[in-house]
């Protein structure tokens, strides 16, 4: 798909943006203000249903077939973060890319199970800790004593989730990616103020310190599946 829509929910504003990839440009943007802010459900579901049955017309005729798929940016300082690690002992063996995964999917369940209100929106390895060294590398085929694996979780409440998909689905569009603004906006090293940059970074997967752990029948290659492929 040559085209990406992402609308953009802020405190005080909702805006709706679409990028041509191939043009490496935006082609349609327009911008919503709300009165009060992201917290109020009634009239933020007002909004976007004005802001869909208004554009949806508009963005389909400027790429010239339909709007299916769309991709939400939630920049809300509400969203949770939580930092969480992890540690493996090797006995001098060599670390293998199968036990890094199980590693990053334990993080991951227990997450989930001590904040069972919460959806996953992206895992960041911070660092690989080797013997006391810290390295962002993925530490493969290393002879370690001990591993140990910090992440960050950017989590947002399930129900907030849901919301925004029983909206969407009256539509009939799915939700691509639901992405942090705060973390998109982390990912440029010059303006930071342009979430819609960084959010081009993390569909694109731009950013090989996160993780993609891909349901059961993947649809498209994540983090570990990119790189595991090229090294194996």
């Amino acid at each position: 798909m040559s085209n990406e829509i992402f609308i953009i929910l802020s405190e005080n504003q909702i805006s709706l943006d679409v990028f041509d990839k191939e043009k490496n440009k935006s082609i349609h943007n327009k911008i919503y203000e709300l009165k009060n802010n992201l917290s109020d459900n009634i009239q933020l579901e007002d909004c976007l249903n004005r802001i869909l049955k208004e554009q949806i017309i508009n963005i389909e005729k400027k790429i010239s077939s339909a709007v299916n798929n769309i991709n939400l940016i939630l920049n809300d300082p509400n969203n949770l973060k939580i930092k969480i690690s992890t540690k493996k002992n090797y006995d001098l063996t060599k670390i293998q890319k199968d036990q890094i995964q199980y590693l990053i999917q334990d993080l991951k369940q227990q997450v989930l199970a001590s904040h069972k209100d919460l959806k996953i929106l992206h895992i960041i390895i911070e660092n690989y800790i080797i013997d006391g060294n810290k390295t962002h590398e993925i530490p493969l085929q290393i002879n370690c004593k001990n591993l140990i694996i910090e992440a960050n979780f950017i989590c947002v409440k399930k129900n907030l989730v849901a919301f925004f998909y029983r909206i969407f689905k009256n539509y009939q569009i799915e939700i691509n990616s639901i992405i942090c603004g705060n973390y998109a906006s982390s990912l440029n090293e010059i303006d930071k103020s342009n979430i819609l940059e960084g959010s081009l970074k993390v569909v694109n997967g731009e950013n090989l310190r996160e993780v993609y752990i891909l349901p059961k029948k993947p649809t498209k290659l994540g983090f570990f599946e990119k790189i595991f492929n090229l090294i194996s």
